[in-house]
């Protein structure tokens, strides 16, 4: 199933940006505290990689149905109620994903332009995890909507 394919690529590159970002930050302290000279450049991308592994996270999240939620009001009401106030939620929830998604991509563009602070790349590769990540949660909500994704 495809939903199983893209979560299963979600969660390897969720662990090789855990892994880099560990890399990362234990080359910082080493050559901090023990070489007294300090990486200029791993804070950020440190701060770059937790940014991929958030939105990587939030994806596999909504594929699990593992967002925090309340509940307490919806099931206090009628069957029928309840059907109805989780097709609106979704529908708030995906109304969000597709303003995430766009203004991602705007943003990402535009940050093309910019160099980043330390590191010899563009701005627009941070950038770039708003709309891959807001995609991807989208792609999990539709196909959980729909009754093709992975069921809480």
């Amino acid at each position: 199933m495809l939903d199983d394919w893209v979560a299963r690529i979600e969660a390897a590159l969720l662990g090789l940006l855990v892994l880099a970002m560990t890399g990362v930050t234990l080359a910082q302290v080493i050559a901090r505290y023990i070489f007294g000279a300090p990486l200029i450049w791993s804070e950020e991308a440190a701060r770059y990689l937790f940014v991929w592994m958030s939105m990587f996270g939030a994806a596999l999240a909504v594929r699990q149905g593992a967002h925090y939620a309340l509940t307490a009001l919806a099931e206090r009401l009628p069957p029928a109620a309840q059907r109805a106030a989780g097709v609106v939620c979704i529908l708030v929830a995906a109304a969000f994903l597709l303003v995430l998604l766009v203004t991602g991509i705007e943003e990402m563009m535009q940050a093309h332009l910019q160099d980043a602070a330390t590191l010899p790349m563009r701005m627009s590769l941070p950038y770039a995890a708003l709309p891959v990540g807001a995609a991807l949660m989208l792609f999990h909500l539709v196909l959980r909507a729909i009754g093709f994704g992975q069921r809480a």
